[in-house]
């Protein structure tokens, strides 16, 4: 039987490869017919990974394109898509950056099946998975088991794990362990860790990884301890910033940042290619970094590109300094010698001049 190919795109976080993944968790049951082909990219690459992909020779075996937590920038990708693909193209997103453009095609663009409910890309899939054929195919104690990981990765994402009063502690900390363990692997292993967790299901999966969760807790507390004692305050286009840098726990620490200092409107944190904004609610976040980065996200929660290397920037600055230190070193040796010459008795240098050239 030959099988239908099926393109995925999708972020590289959590919720990113959590979406497609359902799929292919569900493979056997609801897509036997299907081949899923997958590929995660960083925020704002969505554009340029398709089009690159569309030029490929492989595009034109592919019946159907689904893209998951992302929403194409440009208008000219829909375009391809609807030339490519007709009918046979969905977006599953949840960033209000992009609502404008997932409304200009909205056919293709998957609702929350519960507009009440804060949407991820993985709880989006499940609810049209759930509309699909076969699904109650699926075993019950399945079907529970995945429902409770989407819950888990749609919690974290949406940041509901911290805001939500209605969610009990259990949840919280299992959508904030699942995010964790998440981050802990390479990138080249997240899909192989986010499929052994959908079949092992979270129960079982936590069991067997207990002294791992613990450590990286540990080792998350004392990171943010360590971090935000180098907080930078400033005003950037009107608003009163809070700034840090870090390569891990980005989102925790911006929050821990905001909680910390009440006065600062937003938390911007830098790490080496991206930043992560957080705000109390005082500032559209995803408006400034899509102004000022290049991204997007959600109101009170995005993220962007940066154009400069703060790494290099840092390392030039120590160099700088220590080239200036260095400078200042040598001027007062220099000044230091010719004040001695210059402040001998004009006689006693005579006599020291005399007894040298003897010498």
């Amino acid at each position: 039987m030959v099988k239908r190919l099926m393109k995925l795109f999708s972020h590289n976080d959590l919720d990113g490869f959590g979406a497609p993944l359902l799929l292919k968790a569900v493979q056997p049951t609801m897509f036997a017919d299907v081949e899923f082909d997958m590929t995660n990219c960083g925020a704002g690459r969505i554009d340029d990974e398709f089009a690159r992909w569309l030029k490929s020779p492989e595009a034109g075996r592919f019946t159907d394109v689904y893209i998951m937590d992302m929403t194409p920038d440009s208008d000219y990708t829909f375009q391809q898509l609807n030339a490519n693909f007709a009918n046979h193209w969905l977006v599953f997103d949840h960033h209000e950056s992009e609502e404008a453009l997932r409304k200009k095609y909205a056919a293709n663009s998957v609702l929350p099946a519960d507009p009440q409910v804060n949407p991820s890309a993985a709880s989006l899939v499940w609810d049209w998975l759930q509309k699909q054929p076969h699904f109650n195919d699926l075993p019950e104690q399945r079907r529970q088991d995945l429902a409770y990981l989407v819950e888990l990765i749609r919690a974290y994402d949406t940041w509901d794990w911290q805001n939500d009063p209605d969610m009990g502690d259990e949840e919280r900390t299992a959508a904030d362990d699942l995010d964790q363990l998440f981050w802990f692997y390479p990138l080249q292993d997240s899909a192989s860790f986010v499929m052994d967790v959908f079949n092992a299901g979270w129960t079982k999966y936590r069991e067997a990884n207990q002294l791992l969760i613990r450590t990286l807790n540990e080792r998350r507390a004392k990171y943010l301890k360590g971090h935000l004692k180098d907080v930078l305050k400033t005003k950037l286009d009107g608003h009163q910033f809070g700034i840090v840098y870090a390569s891990d726990y980005k989102s925790e620490i911006a929050h821990e940042l905001l909680d910390q200092n009440p006065d600062v409107d937003a938390a911007l944190v830098i790490s080496p290619v991206s930043v992560s904004l957080r705000s109390n609610g005082k500032l559209d976040v995803a408006k400034f970094a899509e102004k000022y980065f290049g991204g997007g996200g959600h109101a009170d929660a995005a993220g962007g590109r940066l154009t400069v290397n703060p790494i290099k920037v840092g390392e030039q600055a120590v160099a700088d300094e220590l080239a200036q230190t260095i400078k200042n070193h040598e001027d007062e040796q220099q000044t230091t010698e010719s004040t001695l010459a210059d402040n001998l008795d004009p006689v006693v240098a005579a006599k020291m001049a005399a007894l040298f050239k003897k010498n």
